[in-house]
């Protein structure tokens, strides 16, 4: 059983609005790091946690929210914004075209600098230097002259 159907049996609910009740109605959960609204709940002397966003899913879609490969989406982009109206079922690929396109392209820029082996404006200080790509390929470890000349081509 998955978690948002136990908190529905236990008598959690979430208003059209996205606030979430316990079975007692007291308004409950925290946002996290990440920025999502979730909820802890103890299960057999575990603490376990469940996000409103996928209970607002849950209750909108019921089971289809389990089929594989499908996430609750926040379809403007407000991790914050639970409400029904807010709330969508798609892939991860729907779930990131939700997020508006300079965010993505930021994202995805601080993304690709942690996979970067070598800054290129250093590359091609370098080569100006020595005019060597041997000498330049290994102080870089570069494995591949047509990469050495890529970083070479694009700043002319």
């Amino acid at each position: 059983m998955k978690i948002e159907e136990i908190v529905t049996e236990r008598g959690y609910e979430i208003t059209k609005d996205g606030n979430v009740f316990n079975p007692k109605g007291r308004k409950v959960g925290m946002v996290n790091k990440e920025g999502y609204m979730k909820v802890s709940i103890r299960i057999d002397k575990k603490t376990v946690h469940f996000f409103a966003h996928r209970l607002q899913a849950f209750k909108k879609y019921g089971q289809d929210l389990f089929e594989s490969g499908i996430v609750a989406r926040h379809l403007n982009g407000n991790s914050l914004d639970n409400s029904w109206d807010n709330i969508a079922i798609g892939t991860h690929s729907d779930n990131m075209m939700d997020i508006p396109e300079d965010i993505r392209i930021k994202k995805a820029f601080h993304a690709s600098s942690f996979l970067k082996k070598y800054d290129n404006e250093d590359v091609i200080e370098f080569y100006n230097a020595c005019r060597s790509y041997k000498q330049t390929m290994e102080k870089f470890n570069i494995s591949s002259k047509g990469t050495l000349n890529y970083i070479l081509r694009q700043k002319k």
